[in-house]
């Protein structure tokens, strides 16, 4: 049996967990992502299981792919990059992995809003241009600030609770109330349009669903105030980015944070260079504690997955 890393290894951070994976057959591991399908066929040559993060599998690669048994997906939105209905009528299936990062993404949301309502980027600039001067630099503080949360899921939820603590006043927006967050945190729901309107820090904890999909259009983001920050570390496409780069570049809002784009990598830069924007290439879960996580939870599901198939009937 083959078991393929097929475009990332930065996960791989003990070597160990995969012992259960060496134990069934050979372990193949890449560091870069395949320059188009015929590389990522070439590599896959005899996989029965894929391990990937930046990989698209469409119906016509998966076609390529007879002897592929398993996609294993390392990350949670594993449907923006497989036909997985088209998948599992091939018989291959596709899992991902949810829970590993969840405080991590939710401290870097809060971290993120701490550079942005200090001015940290721009002030660490400053210095290194030999710069002392305050101008540009006076902040807000999160304790005195409406802080809005859309989505309060198992992020979410986090992240409302770690801006409630350091004082703020939280508005959040779900389809399903966290009776818990109401209790104890003092969180109180609206709507989108409310929330967009009073909130310092607009920030994003949503999966994207058809629903969800561009939620933040262009009409919420003309209901923000002037001097309010959004943040996305959940999905771009919660997001008309077309809207926030002209909202941003004209100042319609006083800045954002985003750790997710369109196209990963993407094929420009144009974010990163509008000075009140922070930008970072998706590490929101990156730490050494989420990424322990990932690896022992994706090489269990793989197992247990290959368990489960013994144990059909008629499986491949």
């Amino acid at each position: 049996m083959k078991f393929l890393f097929l475009d990332q290894d930065d996960t791989i951070v003990s070597d160990h967990y995969l012992n259960p994976l060496r134990e069934r057959g050979t372990v193949e591991i890449y560091s870069t992502i395949p320059a188009d399908d015929d590389e990522v066929v070439a590599r896959a040559a005899g996989a029965d299981v894929i391990f990937f993060a930046k990989t698209v599998f469409t119906p016509g690669l998966i076609d390529r792919l007879p002897e592929l048994k398993i996609l294993q997906f390392l990350g949670t939105g594993v449907w923006n990059l497989v036909d997985v209905e088209y998948a599992e009528k091939k018989g291959i299936q596709v899992l991902n992995i949810e829970g590993y990062g969840n405080n991590a993404v939710a401290e870097y949301a809060i971290g993120l809003a701490f550079c942005l309502a200090r001015h940290i980027p721009r002030a660490d600039r400053m210095m290194r241009e030999k710069q002392w001067t305050l101008s540009g630099l006076r902040g807000i503080e999160i304790g005195n600030s409406v802080f809005g949360v859309v989505g309060t899921g198992n992020i979410g939820s986090l992240v409302a609770q770690k801006a409630s603590l350091l004082g703020a006043k939280v508005l959040a927006h779900d389809l399903y109330e966290n009776g818990d967050l109401k209790a104890g945190y003092e969180v109180e729901y609206t709507s989108l349009e409310h929330l967009a309107g009073e909130a310092d820090f607009l920030t994003l904890h949503l999966k994207t669903t058809p629903q969800t999909e561009r939620i933040i259009n262009r009409a919420i983001l003309e209901k923000m105030k002037q001097s309010a920050f959004l943040i996305n570390v959940a999905r771009a496409d919660l997001v008309d980015n077309e809207a926030l780069f002209e909202a941003l570049k004209n100042k319609k809002i006083g800045g954002a944070a985003l750790d997710v784009f369109d196209e990963e990598p993407p094929r420009d830069y144009r974010f990163s260079e509008l000075d009140n924007v922070i930008t970072s290439p998706h590490i929101g879960f990156y730490t050494d504690a989420a990424v322990l996580n990932m690896l022992a939870g994706y090489v269990e599901n793989v197992i247990k997955a290959l368990d489960n198939r013994q144990n059909e009937p008629g499986s491949r």
